[in-house]
């Protein structure tokens, strides 16, 4: 049986051993660290981090478990046509509106069509008989090189402008009681005007003519009025006289002659 002493030395010993031990390998330790500082350390490349998904740029917004995130839809440029064109047709429209409808009754409108097809069938044979025959005359003053300065016209609505205020009233006002315009008149005297230089060797009054006039219709005109008092007035009578005459002659010649077609709207008396 081991003593009590034997045992404590027994203990001593290994406690010893385990001391030693640890002294050891702290100078093991020690050598290595020593001799790995002297060595030169090998330069090696740096790690790059693994990556495996893009980094968000965009904010992350939270979605319920129960709400499933809705995919955004891109419109194809040409889905976008066809909106874009009526919408165009819709701005167009309001910007003619007045030239579209021209009047309206309790919020239903009449348009312009309607308008001209009720006067297509009220007048239109009429309407387009007197259009032709101005056409006409233009172009045949138009060949014969007959040309009516804007002077000469001002010059005749002034003369008219002056007769009608002398006898209190308005040219403007006649004008716009009758539907006509001073453009409209214009043209319609462009044209008298024309034909009246076209003829005017077929209108020429004589005093002999004038006297004549003046003998026969002297009970109208007054048996106290003396025949120079009157004779400018006999003249520009007579030469109206002859002109509407000759004017008549000159415009059957020239239908007998003129290539006009009717389509849809034929006159009654058309040429």
């Amino acid at each position: 049986m081991t003593s009590f002493k034997s045992v404590s030395k027994l203990e001593r010993g290994k406690m010893t051993a385990k001391k030693t031990s640890k002294k050891n390998v702290r100078i093991n330790t020690a050598q290595v660290v020593a001799s790995k500082a002297s060595k030169p350390v090998a330069k090696t490349a740096p790690v790059k981090p693994l990556v495996t998904k893009k980094p968000m740029t965009s904010k992350f917004v939270p979605v319920s478990p129960s709400v499933k995130p809705v995919a955004s839809k891109k419109i194809a440029p040409k889905k976008l046509i066809k909106p874009l064109i009526f919408l165009l047709i819709l701005a167009f429209v309001y910007l003619l509106k007045d030239e579209v409808i021209v009047a309206s009754v309790n919020g239903r409108p009449i348009t312009r069509w309607a308008l001209i097809r009720t006067l297509e069938k009220q007048g239109a044979s009429t309407t387009l008989r007197d259009m032709t025959t101005q056409l006409l005359i233009e172009q045949e003053l138009q060949k014969a090189g007959i040309v009516v300065t804007d002077e000469e016209l001002e010059a005749d609505i002034n003369t008219l402008d002056e007769q009608l205020s002398a006898q209190g009233q308005s040219l403007d006002d006649l004008l716009e009681a009758q539907g006509y315009t001073r453009n409209e008149i214009k043209q319609q005297l462009a044209l008298s005007k024309g034909m009246e230089k076209l003829l005017a060797d077929k209108i020429t009054v004589s005093d002999d003519e004038i006297k004549a006039y003046f003998e026969e219709n002297k009970e109208a005109i007054g048996t106290d009025v003396k025949l120079e008092d009157v004779s400018e007035n006999i003249k520009s009578q007579l030469k109206q006289e002859k002109l509407s005459t000759e004017e008549q002659k000159w415009f059957t010649e020239i239908q007998g002659t003129a290539n006009v077609n009717y389509y849809k709207f034929v006159p009654n008396n058309s040429f």
